[in-house]
């Protein structure tokens, strides 16, 4: 099997872990550089001779470098040993209301759908649910390549139910110092479960919960467990029911104790749109720009094929961009024509292969 999907993501990773360390977000610094290194393991390990030796050492050095990084003052250990209510879970939770909604997501029809019958009509209709025995609550995974919305629909899921949305980051539970991920985790849950209906969002959910054999680290071999653990109790809670929703880019490096019964009981693919959603991505996000009338959304849609949606918004973002930088150098605005579009679509390739759509199809068929 080729190594460039491990190569590409070595290389992502710590070119972000690395652009976030000069820009002072230690917390991204770390996570990104743990996955590097995690990555780097993973291509030693497929190599030979110097070349294995060179690669495992790097990866130390990577590892060293993320574990040794200084902790932000808002994620310090006495941050966590505070006594006052609440304020343990403002240290390391966003709450929000979402405002976007299904109808803000372009395509994704068949997942919107599977939301609604495996996840949102249970929370609205609880009563009702019961009576027919379906699950209130519990754990949904959401997998699938970069960029196609899955944090979105996430957000518009708490937006059906009406139910504050809590985001947390892998980097914010995880830390070095012995006990202290574990108790993180505990808060976490137990925060959840002081509300009535809350929707808890971990985005890069793989990060916290990897294949055990894979791990270099003595902190996950103690973090996995208690997570999956304290996963399980989403279920007791009838009068508080929670929804727990992990999102991943490489659901093939979870723990694969995670994919068992009442823990993420529900997985949901999470694909690249087809020719309407494109057409629909193009129009959301170049709604509020001056357009020229040569404009042809379904010719935009239709050379787009493999792009994800974050690949168009980048184009609709770059071309606007370019148009504003020529406008300020001028002083004559003019419109974004088809040609502006495209000569950003030409330079623009998709970000996810037909390798990495591959993958996906081969791990959907084994779950």
């Amino acid at each position: 099997m080729s190594m460039r999907f491990e190569v590409e993501n070595f290389q992502r990773y710590k070119d972000e872990g690395l652009a976030a360390l000069k820009s002072g977000n230690r917390d991204r610094a770390r996570f990104c550089l743990l996955k590097a290194a995690e990555f780097l393991f993973k291509m030693a390990a497929e190599s030979s001779g110097s070349l294995r030796a060179i690669r495992t050492q790097n990866a130390q050095k990577l590892l060293s470098l993320a574990k040794n990084l200084p902790r932000h003052p808002k994620t310090t250990r006495k941050a966590y040993e505070t006594d006052e209510e609440g304020a343990a879970e403002d240290k390391f939770i966003v709450k929000e209301r979402p405002d976007v909604s299904f109808d803000d997501i372009a395509g994704l029809e068949e997942a919107k759908r599977e939301i609604m019958v495996k996840v949102v009509h249970p929370l609205k209709f609880p009563d009702l649910a019961r009576r027919f025995g379906m699950r209130l609550g519990g754990g949904v995974l959401f997998y699938g390549p970069p960029g196609t919305g899955k944090t979105m629909l996430a957000k518009a899921t708490a937006k059906e139910v009406n139910a504050p949305f809590y985001t947390v980051r892998p980097s914010e539970l995880l830390s070095k110092w012995v006990g202290e991920s574990e108790k993180n985790i505990a808060q976490l849950f137990e925060n959840a479960r002081s509300h009535p209906l809350s929707v808890v969002f971990i985005d890069e959910v793989e990060a916290l919960i990897p294949r055990r054999t894979t791990t270099y680290s003595t902190v996950m071999a103690r973090v996995v467990p208690q997570f999956l653990s304290e996963l399980e109790g989403f279920h007791t809670s009838k009068q508080n029911p929670i929804l727990f929703i992990g999102a991943t880019n490489e659901p093939w490096l979870l723990d694969p104790a995670v994919l068992r019964p009442g823990r993420f009981d529900e997985r949901i693919y999470i694909g690249l749109p087809d020719k309407e959603a494109r057409r629909k991505i193009f129009e959301l996000n170049l709604r509020n720009r001056p357009l020229a009338d040569d404009v042809n959304f379904d010719s935009l849609a239709e050379k787009t094929e493999g792009y994800s949606g974050a690949d168009i918004r980048n184009i609709c973002d770059n071309a606007a961009e370019s148009l504003f930088l020529e406008a300020v150098s001028t002083q004559k605005e003019r419109s974004i024509s088809m040609s502006d579009l495209l000569a950003i679509l030409t330079k623009t390739k998709p970000s996810v292969t037909p390798q990495m759509l591959e993958r996906y199809e081969r791990y959907k068929n084994l779950y």
